[in-house]
């Protein structure tokens, strides 16, 4: 692990910029947002404070009997797919959970970064949130710059919620 953020209270954001020297990146994420407008939210995550359309993603998701996908390309972030919100029921069985691989994130002027993961909620009380999900992503961020940081928010609500978890780790191979 190359450092933890759990959170003691909410916050509009989380950073990573003491990324180190590996080959690859992984975060692992148990989070919740404030969004009241839905049972789950979206992270939205850019690199090195790009917000310009340089960003592309693939999302596709199981949940209950009802499949899932969407596309985006000039995108402004990559939008990591899903996490449990504030419309949904409360305890920790309800924040979802994310691992996101960041690929070659130090290949500078050789290829783009790219993304990969899988997520998933586990909603016990199905008929009131909407069903158990399970969820396969990709993203790109179209730039062949070092990843020197890593800012992770919130799609639909304002806030991650206290006792949301973000830990990153480095692989070497």
């Amino acid at each position: 692990a190359i450092a933890t953020t759990y959170l003691e209270a909410d916050v509009t954001s989380v950073t990573f910029s003491s990324l180190g020297s590996y080959e690859h990146l992984q975060l692992r994420i148990s989070a919740k947002s404030d969004y009241t407008g839905a049972t789950s939210d979206d992270i939205e995550l850019t690199f090195n404070g790009d917000g310009d359309p340089n960003y592309a993603y693939h999302r596709m998701m199981g949940s209950e009997t009802t499949s899932y996908t969407d596309i985006a390309t000039g995108a402004a972030f990559i939008k990591v797919f899903s996490i449990q919100s504030s419309a949904a029921k409360s305890g920790a069985e309800n924040y979802g959970a994310v691992i996101v691989n960041i690929l070659d994130y130090k290949d500078d002027g050789n290829k783009n970064t790219t993304v990969t993961g899988t997520g998933g909620i586990n909603r016990v009380h199905t008929a009131l949130l909407g069903g158990s999900r399970a969820i396969l992503f990709g993203g790109l961020w179209n730039n062949d710059d070092d990843v020197t940081s890593i800012v992770l928010t919130p799609s639909g609500g304002s806030n991650f919620l206290r006792g949301s978890s973000f830990t990153l780790y480095g692989i070497q191979e």
